[in-house]
């Protein structure tokens, strides 16, 4: 394992030196595009040179297409695809890999096509910095829809993301054979908009439907006789882990109407270590089982209703169990609860041609959860901070809850620079609670001390069962144009405004602006822009003021009480009827949002963007205890105890410079990315359940944010070994996390144990730095005949182009059911990596072994601030440990 770091390094070396071996001839990667960026399936490409016939190739589903080995020097280039303007032009080629960007435009809207090596003013969605992942990268992500937004999160780095999978937000993701393309949106400005707050847009595009029927199948397996020992385990913990996925796609009806079948589940028998220590101060080093199953069904249709008009249905149904919740850490196992659930989402998607140059896309989805949580004990719950907790786990609920979301984009043109966008966001919901948490109430200690002697410092208890349900709504509405002045000139105007039930203002205008300014060519766009994003309303914090009353529903707090007895204490000092609240004066959080960046293109396989982010945030919700004692001890309502109080009256502010590089060779599979990122982020609190220390001075928490890691690097190596063999590594370091010193008291008699020794802010000690590598070693097997057709050369024409409304990166324009052909690249394969590439063979098969924590590194989480904790200034736990997965996967 020593040897390892110099593997690495010697594959940083060689990389680059055999991405430029058989380079003597040229060889044209083009990628062919509609205006929003979306790849257009079966476009014709003809390359004639000055001497010599022409050649002619298709584009792949994605849009790609990678031209034979040509010599060097002078062509003439021609694209065409029905319903779009042909484009002819004309292209020097040099030796090696020349790649060249099409941008074509739909017949009868704008007559100028434009032809770039790089999309440096061609960015129509608010001028954002953006990375591509294309097939190449794609076939090295993980297959299982869960493991796969890990990685993806991880890759979007600092900030957190949101997924948005062809115009929806949210939802479980596809499989990895369904993706077409994956685009990181970060620092965007577009009016269409709703996120903010410096999140990376993860936008996903599906694969187009096909001509002929295809799947894939994978089984993944993990188990605790592959792995290491966690760091804080006794002996290696037992675990079983155990995926899989089932897919098919292809014509009911030839050219007009497809299919597509999925089913992916998990069987879990995890293990959760136990970090705790008994009464004695003795560490117990236990471990609990978590069993746990969940199973996603999925149906598709994709439907031409004619040649302009492309209608999607989705449904997506799922179900889930999960045993021994909770447990771990310093809860005991008999502070489990067990949860079960059931979801049911259905989409569906309009998009077409309104006219000759209008272009609509309308968006319809309907989600039903149902969730349920039960603890394994009835017992009153018995927390020793930062020490032990055991008896119940206070847990008992259930939810049921109905939603739509009902969205629709309109873009027109005007004149020929101006490209405007107006649309809404319509979002609303039934929601239905039942929760009887803490109905056995929590006995907290401060310490091991204070448990011997039977002295708790409170307890707390939720009376009373109450069942809520109530309607909420969202609306938002928005203008854009983009307007492109010239060739190295392009700007974005906009305006957004967004309302909500249970908030009074109705008047919440966000202005967006954005540029896009190439002064050196180009190969050097600088980007930038401002703009103004609001946030909702959580309906579970709505929930919890019609809920807990303090009538129906009330919180019991009693300081100093008895044991086991609460009433007997001789100290006690009985609150009787606590509850939440809302501020009257509630208003929607808002995030002045602000970047420039830069992006240099130095070679045709190396980028390289530099981006400086700044975020104010404004009217943040955070919680107060408004009836917490004055100095004398004094409450305002003396016969309350707790009330808790939700305000929009919360600050943030966050700066953030960050620098990536890629370098890519599609040709030969390489590909080298690495990040590095300087992030601050301080705020006045993590949550807007986080009551301050002190009530009466809410100000005195602004600090450094738990997300205020300061130092990120990640690199990510995808190159070809021998073999056909593939591997890809994956690295990531961080420094350390901020965490807050507390005394383990509750000196102020607020009726919260976070009280801070004197002089000690929020956040000010950090725990230790992280850093995790992950291997993946796979090799790709052709089996069966050839393909059929593959030998016929020259992708199908199939159907015409669809318009769509490409909201949030989705495809403006679609290919329809029939589109792509079977006669070459352009046909029934797509993205997601099928055959690597590689194969032409009827089916195929990937073996894959993955190494998570390949190095086995401890990188420890949880330290512990507890001046009166045995653990304090410890951690408390720690990643996991080694642990390697068999993989396979199968493809028709």
């Amino acid at each position: 394992m020593k040897r390892f770091p110099f593997v690495i390094i010697a594959l940083l070396i060689a990389a680059p030196l055999y991405a430029q071996q058989n380079a003597n001839q040229s060889e044209l990667r083009l990628v062919v595009i509609d205006e929003t960026g979306a790849g257009i399936p079966g476009a014709t490409i003809i390359v004639t040179p000055a001497s010599g016939g022409a050649v002619t190739f298709p584009t792949d589903s994605r849009g790609v297409a990678t031209s034979p080995a040509l010599r060097p020097g002078n062509v003439t280039l021609h694209v065409e695809f029905d319903g779009f303007e042909p484009h002819e032009g004309t292209l020097t080629l040099r030796r090696g890999s020349v790649n060249q960007t099409v941008t074509l435009k739909i017949a009868g809207v704008v007559e100028e096509i434009v032809v770039s090596d790089t999309t440096a003013t061609d960015d129509r969605r608010g001028n954002s910095m953006s990375t591509t992942l294309e097939a190449a990268e794609i076939a090295e992500l993980p297959d299982d829809p869960e493991e796969l937004a890990d990685a993806l999160l991880a890759l979007a780095g600092p900030g957190g993301a949101t997924f948005v999978m062809n115009g929806f937000r949210g939802g479980r993701l596809p499989t990895r054979d369904e993706i077409r393309q994956i685009r990181f949106r970060s620092s965007s400005f577009s009016a269409d908009n709703h996120e903010g707050g410096g999140r990376t847009q993860i936008e996903i595009i599906t694969r187009p439907n096909v001509q002929e029927w295809d799947g894939n199948g994978s089984l993944n397996y993990k188990s605790d006789a592959m792995n290491a020992r966690n760091a804080f385990a006794r002996s290696e913990t037992p675990e079983q882990i155990r995926t899989f996925n089932f897919g098919a796609r292809g014509p009911i009806v030839r050219g007009k109407t497809a299919l597509r079948l999925g089913v992916d589940g998990r069987r879990n028998n995890e293990s959760d270590t136990i970090v705790a220590v008994d009464a004695s101060g003795s560490p117990l080093g236990d471990f609990v089982r978590r069993p746990s199953e969940q199973t996603n069904y999925t149906f598709g249709v994709e439907h031409s209703m004619n040649n302009s008009q492309t209608l999607r249905l989705e449904a997506r149904r799922g179900e889930n169990v999960s045993q021994n919740n909770g447990v771990g850490g310093f809860n005991l196992p008999e502070r489990a609860y067990d949860r079960t659930g059931s979801s049911l989402q259905v989409r569906g998607q309009l998009q077409g041609l309104v006219g000759r140059n209008w272009l609509n896309e309308i968006r319809l989805q309907y989600n039903q959860s149902s969730n349920t949580t039960t603890s394994a004990s009835s017992a009153p719950s018995i927390v020793v901070l930062d020490a032990f907790s055991r008896g119940g786990a206070g847990q008992a609920s259930e939810s049921s809850n109905r939603t739509f979301e009902l969205a629709d984009n309109f873009d027109f043109t005007v004149g020929r620079s101006h490209q405007m966008r107006v649309g809404f966001l319509l979002e609303g919901g039934e929601y239905k609670y039942y929760d009887a948490r803490n109905a056995a109430g929590t006995f907290t200690f401060s310490s091991i001390d204070a448990f011997l002697a039977g002295q708790p410092t409170q307890f707390t208890q939720r009376i009373g069962q109450v069942n809520t349900k109530f309607r909420q709504y969202q609306l938002g509405f928005f203008w854009q144009d983009d307007i492109r002045v010239n060739n190295t000139f392009s700007y974005s105007i906009g305006i957004r405004n967004e309302l909500q039930s249970h908030i009074d203002d109705r008047l919440n205008l966000m202005p967006r602006v954005g540029f896009t300014w190439a002064p050196f060519g180009n190969r050097t766009p600088i980007r930038g822009g401002y703009g103004l994003f609001h946030d909702w309303y959580e309906s579970n914090l709505y929930d919890q003021t019609l809920r807990v009353d303090g009538v129906s529903q009330r919180d019991l707090l009693i300081l100093n009480p008895g044991y086991p007895d609460p009433s007997t204490g001789t100290l006690a000092d009985v609150r009787p009827g606590g509850r939440v609240q809302a501020d009257p004066n509630l208003r929607m959080p808002r995030t002045h949002q602000a970047s420039i960046g830069i992006e240099r293109q130095v070679t045709q396989s190396f980028t390289v963007q530099t981006t400086y982010l700044l975020q104010l945030g404004r009217n943040e919700m955070r919680s107060r205890n408004v009836n917490a004692p004055d100095a004398f001890g004094v409450r305002p309502e003396p016969t309350v105890g707790t009330v808790t109080e939700f305000e929009s009256t919360g600050k943030s502010e966050s700066h953030r410079v960050s620098v990536q590089g890629n370098y890519r060779f599609p040709e030969r599979r390489i590909q080298l990315t690495g990040s590095y990122t300087w992030n601050q982020v301080r705020n006045h609190a993590d949550s807007a359940t986080q009551l301050p220390a002190n009530s009466l001075d809410p100000n005195a928490e602004w600090g450094p944010s738990s997300q205020d890691i300061r130092h990120r690097v990640q690199a990510t190596i995808n190159v070809p070994l021998v073999f056909g063999i593939r591997t890809n590594i994956n690295m990531n370091a961080q420094s350390a996390r901020p965490y807050s010193i507390t005394t383990g008291l509750d000196g102020n008699s607020d009726g919260v144990v976070n009280d801070r020794p004197a002089g000690v802010g929020r956040n000010t000690e950090r725990s230790v730095g992280t850093f995790n590598m992950n291997l993946n070693i796979r090799r790709s097997f052709g089996l069966g005949g050839p393909r059929d057709g593959q030998a016929t050369g020259g992708g199908g024409r199939g159907g015409v182009p669809t318009a769509g409304g490409a909201s949030a990166g989705q495809a403006l324009f679609a290919q329809g059911p029939g589109g792509g052909g079977r006669g070459g690249q352009g046909g029934g394969r797509g993205g997601g990596g099928f055959n690597d590439g590689n194969f032409n063979t009827r089916y195929s098969m990937e073996l894959v072994v993955s190494a998570n924590n390949v190095l086995n590194r401890v990188n420890y989480t949880g330290f512990s601030g507890n001046l009166l904790s045995p653990f304090f200034g410890r951690p408390t736990g720690a990643s996991s440990a080694r642990q390697l997965q068999l993989s396979m996967q199968f493809r028709f």
